[in-house]
């Protein structure tokens, strides 16, 4: 499957380029939503006006393609609108008529796919599109992750002891917890076989540990991965760079490196976007897809914001500077609440 299109609004700016700016120069600014560290969106206006304001920005950068269908991912959906009394009965509207209204401000008239599988909800959509395209069912989909900031969700993580008090440090030494952030991203796909970026492999397993915990042997993540790589046809040594979870959980790092390990033995260089982006949990897979594959092609693996010290019991240390990209194949990997693991082998064509 082939990425045609891509845009992103998020906390690290109004557009794409944008946000390539910032990872590669290592500027980042966070808010804070009641006391918690947040990467928010640079818009104004209550959460309505902001959503229209990210979207007409989405529309810009990337007309729909004629004839689109359109796959939808978040777990949070109209609730930002609810939980502040600005929409009059948000919550009773359902989320795929959400998600249509959501589509015709991005240009698209079909009815909506709607993904709502916590962290990897944007990534299921995009799976979906995959298979749709394969089949012959479509010809081009529209691929989106939608997160706005919502007080009920902020309140859960916190309630569950998964904030950090500090803006997110990934695979740090002194990690302890999420950052949450609000983004939205689009992909366009087709199943063409030209030039530019193709998605050529996606694995899944489940973390059957718990809800918020993680097998500390990393197997899930590991299965996921040879599940990529065998779909794509690739072999470990052929990975140039890996786009981590790395979300900053003393938890679910460790899992997450020893699965690396147990693939890679020697892991290739690895980035972790959340202390740029913020955890953006149903749009992460879509925006952190789009940044990563603008990053590389300006010729450029970012370093890790936020990370400074090594923890050794981990055994991974992801970039501490950017690095040139060799032209290698990426690998994506995603872990979601629940125990959803995804990973997903990208690779550039000419």
């Amino acid at each position: 499957m082939r990425i045609t299109g891509r845009a992103l609004v998020s906390a690290a700016g109004l557009c794409l380029a944008d946000a390539v700016q910032r990872a590669l120069t290592g500027e980042h600014a966070i808010a804070h939503r009641e006391g918690w560290p947040f990467a928010a969106m640079p818009l104004a206006g209550d959460w309505a006006a902001r959503m229209s304001q990210a979207l007409a920005l989405l529309s810009t950068a990337a007309p729909a393609p004629a004839g689109s269908a359109f796959h939808i991912g978040s777990s949070s959906w109209q609730i930002g609108g609810a939980d502040r009394a600005e929409r009059v009965g948000a919550l009773a509207e359902s989320p795929s008529r959400f998600a249509a209204g959501v589509g015709r401000q991005l240009g698209v008239t079909a009815a909506p796919r709607c993904f709502s599988v916590a962290c990897v909800s944007g990534l299921a959509a995009l799976d979906a599109a995959q298979v749709e395209l394969a089949a012959n069912r479509a010809q081009q989909v529209r691929v989106v992750g939608l997160e706005l900031d919502n007080a009920y969700t902020r309140q859960g993580f916190a309630a569950l002891q998964l904030l950090s008090s500090a803006p997110c440090k990934p695979f740090d030494l002194q990690r302890d917890g999420l950052m949450l952030g609000e983004a939205v991203a689009m992909l366009d796909c087709d199943a063409g076989e030209g030039a530019g970026w193709h998605l050529t492999g996606s694995g899944t397993a489940l973390d059957r540990s718990g809800p918020t915990s993680a097998d500390a042997s990393g197997e899930p993540v590991a299965a996921a991965i040879r599940l990529a790589l065998r779909q794509a046809g690739r072999v470990p040594t052929d990975i140039g760079v890996v786009k981590l979870h790395g979300a900053g959980s003393p938890m679910t790092e460790p899992a997450e490196a020893a699965g690396l390990r147990a693939v890679f033995g020697e892991v290739p260089p690895c980035v972790s976007f959340k202390s740029l982006l913020g955890h953006t949990l149903g749009a992460s897979g879509p925006a952190e897809i789009a940044l990563l594959t603008a990053c590389l092609d300006e010729g450029w693996i970012p370093a890790t914001i936020g990370f400074t010290v090594s923890d050794a019991a981990l055994g991974l240390t992801p970039t501490t500077m950017k690095l040139r990209w060799d032209g290698c194949p990426a690998l994506v990997l995603a872990m979601g609440f629940g125990g959803q693991v995804w990973a997903g082998v990208l690779e550039r064509r000419a």
